[in-house]
This record gives structure tokens, sequence and C-alpha cells, in this order.
């Protein structure tokens, strides 16, 4: 039985919110979460870049912005690779040793230059830990391609006609994990 819970979607299809909203209702339920999660830096209304943030601690770093002068370049934004590894090693490490289960927003292009997230990654999804994550829709190769690929995922596709339910199904198939 698959442990590891991917949304993938359109961007703006609600990836993040059913993410939120699975990991409210899982904590409601008495389950703790850890992981990390990489919210829009928005600036007058238009998006600059983006933060990584540990959902155990709240500590935060720049992952990328449109103002940052190195690092690889993913559309308009420059990844800080020494934030992203730190972060994620450390965030998704101490789910991995504390939470209950391990939230990951998102898998995908930007996160994938960090050699650490990579590896932090694989941890999550070899662990006997519930995973919910976020995986990037368009990429089918390479390290996304791969977790794809994994016989021990299940992924829930974001629309407009099943967003409203998929938060519950998330925190249903962790919840039913954590009885077995």
């Amino acid at each position: 039985m698959p442990n590891n819970f991917m949304i993938t979607g359109r961007p703006g299809s609600g990836k993040t919110s059913i993410i939120e909203r699975a990991m409210s209702i899982l904590r409601e339920r008495g389950f703790r979460a850890g992981g990390l999660y990489c919210p829009e830096i928005r600036e007058g209304g238009v998006r600059v870049g983006f933060k990584i943030i540990d959902i155990m601690t709240g500590e935060e770093r720049i992952l990328a912005h449109v103002r940052q002068r190195e690092g690889p370049q993913v559309s308009k934004y420059r990844v800080n690779v020494a934030n992203v590894d730190e972060l994620s090693e450390a965030a998704i490490g101490r789910a991995l040793r504390e939470a209950d289960f391990v939230v990951i927003d998102e898998i995908a292009p930007m996160e994938t230059h960090s050699e650490g997230f990579k590896r932090s990654v694989l941890d999550a999804l070899d662990s006997p830990k519930p995973l919910l994550a976020v995986i990037h829709q368009r990429t089918q190769t390479g390290f996304i391609g791969g977790i794809k690929t994994r016989d021990d995922i299940k992924i829930f596709e974001a629309t407009e006609s099943t967003r409203a339910e998929l938060s519950e199904k998330l925190a249903k198939a962790a919840q039913s994990y954590f009885k077995s």
C-alpha cells in the first residue's frame, strides 16, 4: 500500500491549499506534521520570489527571487541553492525524526537544483511515514519523473472538479496508513 501521496495539477489549481487543508485536518485529529512549504513572495501584488519554510519551527529563508544575483535560473528567478540545501535537510530530517507525517510543497524544478533537497526527498519517500507532497505536473523526466514512476506513490490531480474533495481524501489516505 502506498504511503506517499502526491498532488499535481496546473498552476493555480489549488495544490498548496489542498495540502494545507489536509495537514490541518490531520493536525485536528492529533497527528504532528513536519517538512516544508514554499509560499510566494509578493510585492505590490506581483510575485517576485518564493520562501522555503520549516513547518515545525517556522524558520524561513529565500528559495528564489527575481533580485537574486547568483544561482541557477528558473524562469525569471534565481535559486538560492545553499538556503534550499540547509533548510530542506533540516526540516525534512526533523520531520522524519519527530513528526507523524511529512509534507513537502513542492517537488519542482527550482528545488531540484539542490542536492540536499533531493537526498531529503528520497529519505522521506523511503521512510515508513506518510508523505503528502505537491509534485510538478509537466516534468516527466529526471528526478521528478523518477519519483512519478515509483510503486509506493499515489498521485491525485487537482482540478476545479476535484479540488473540494482532495484534502479529505489525502487526510484519509494518510490516516488509514497510521491504522494499518
